[in-house]
């Protein structure tokens, strides 16, 4: 009995850095894709589980619901803090400011989150700075969001 391999997709016989690139861009829009296309191909896996990609995966979900990743999604909040997704940050922020009570830690990932340009992460960043009376650099944070041009893009944040 011999076993019959399928052939690469044209994806997969591409090299795996083009690969990850690839996945990377995917990951920006679409988290579940990249965690479909992981489990459908261990040569597809290996390119998506690197840095580039985990920079870049969308995490909108969890920001949505940060106390979710406190329980869950703690390997996947691990490796994209460390390769800099600035969601992950932001998540990672909220969580040490508001449920932990680590003033320190939380603000320092906001920040990274707002000096990332991440609207959410500026937003709150601001926000935070304006209570603790530190108007100055609350107010640039705001400030960056344009909203004395467009005050509807605060109430996006």
């Amino acid at each position: 009995m011999s076993i019959q391999r399928c052939p690469l997709s044209r994806l997969e016989s591409l090299p795996q850095e083009l690969q990850t690139e690839i996945i990377s861009r995917v990951a920006k829009s679409s988290g579940r894709d990249v965690r479909n296309l992981m489990e459908a191909s261990p040569r597809m896996a290996k390119a998506a589980a690197q840095p580039p990609v985990y920079k870049n995966i969308n995490l909108r979900p969890l920001t949505v619901h940060p106390r979710a990743s406190l329980t869950k999604y703690k390997d996947l909040m691990d490796v994209t803090l460390a390769a800099g997704n600035i969601e992950a940050h932001y998540v990672r922020g909220i969580q040490e400011y508001f449920h932990k009570n680590n003033a320190t830690v939380g603000l320092a990932h906001l920040k990274i989150a707002a000096q990332g340009s991440y609207d959410n992460g500026i937003y709150l960043y601001g926000m935070i700075m304006l209570c603790r009376g530190q108007e100055e650099e609350g107010k640039a944070m705001v400030e960056k969001l344009g909203w004395r041009q467009n005050p509807i893009r605060v109430d996006e944040s």
